[in-house]
């Protein structure tokens, strides 16, 4: 098995929020307006349509978590595949499959839990590289803030003081802390893939596994 980027970790999680906002809104609107339809029949198709939308956006994050699980990179040879063109009957095979599928009400659990959980996952993509670099440059801020602005960015005194028979000076207190955001820093990588394997094993438990597909038999007689 290949190694797990943090980099990919980083974007699939990024990306997540967009995805998460777009499977929301597809449920909300989808269901408001095939359910009350769905009396006169004309909402049936509607509501296919939508679980066929959640259930895409399902799969296909959960090809893309699956892909990074195994180090790989996503490309167009790990994408979801489409249904095979002997699978395409007509409206009425499509309406059952859909309907019948219970990936396609999966996809529904999965369009409303995602966006709190989205919304968590790309707030800590974001804070924790943010974090972990404004630490490590606070020897940086310290010097620009004191030659620029004449304000003293670490002129309160902590209690990592008490362990010292001298008094830190502001400078020092800086660089102390710039030492820790280099750790912060270094530890990074492990935090994302962290965040990654957290994110992945959620998608994977709601996509669940993929269905096996059925040999077509077309073409397979013999008169």
């Amino acid at each position: 098995m290949k190694k797990q980027s943090a980099l990919q970790a980083w974007k699939m999680l990024i990306l997540s929020l967009p995805k998460g906002i777009a499977a929301f809104i597809i449920i909300v609107v989808g269901l408001s307006v095939s359910l009350p339809l769905s009396v006169f029949l004309v909402g049936v198709p509607l509501l296919a349509a939508t679980l066929t939308l959640c259930k895409t956006i399902m799969v296909g994050e959960s090809n893309l978590a699956a892909v990074w699980l195994q180090g790989q990179k996503h490309s167009a040879d790990t994408a979801p595949l489409t249904l095979a063109a002997g699978e395409q009957h007509g409206w009425s095979s499509w309406l059952k499959s859909v309907l019948k599928d219970g990936r396609s009400y999966r996809g529904i659990l999965f369009g409303i839990m995602q966006l709190p959980i989205c919304i968590a996952a790309f707030t800590f993509a974001i804070v924790l590289p943010v974090t972990a670099f404004a630490v490590m440059l606070s020897p940086v801020a310290y010097e620009v803030s004191m030659r620029m602005f004449e304000f003293n960015l670490f002129s309160s005194e902590w209690g990592l003081d008490q362990l010292f028979d001298w008094s830190l000076t502001s400078a020092q207190r800086s660089w102390i802390s710039g030492g820790v955001g280099v750790i912060f820093v270094l530890l990074l990588p492990l935090l994302l893939k962290g965040l990654g394997r957290w994110y992945a094993a959620w998608i994977l438990s709601v996509a669940g596994p993929e269905p096996a597909r059925r040999p077509s038999t077309e073409g397979s007689y013999i008169g």
